[in-house]
């Protein structure tokens, strides 16, 4: 926790979002918070381009509005969809509405 701490104080960074691989990710919080999210990939076939997807749809997320833990989360569903595939792959908007839907029951 103190590396975290002095990444947090060092970058000037409110929040910072680890991903750990098949345990979730991780959100750090400035006051001291943290708060872990679970993987939701059921399967795994290759993850080349997890963290590029999860940089990107936390990016889309926050400059649309939503909170820096509901980015987190939907960038965690949007990684677990695509480890799923085989190969380099990407998410449509359509798959990960179906995952949210999935996850609500």
């Amino acid at each position: 926790m103190r590396a975290v701490k002095r990444i947090l104080e060092l970058s000037g960074s409110k929040h910072l979002l680890i991903t750990r691989g098949e345990e979730g990710m991780a959100l750090f919080e400035s006051d001291s918070s943290v708060t872990y999210i679970p993987t939701i990939a059921q399967e795994v076939f290759d993850v080349t381009g997890a963290g590029d997807t999860v940089i990107s749809t936390l990016a889309l997320s926050l400059v649309s509005g939503l909170s820096i833990l509901e980015a987190a989360v939907l960038s965690n569903i949007a990684a677990g969809i695509v480890v799923g595939k085989l190969g380099t792959a990407s998410t449509t908007p359509e798959e990960l509405v179906s995952a949210i839907r999935r996850l609500q029951g």
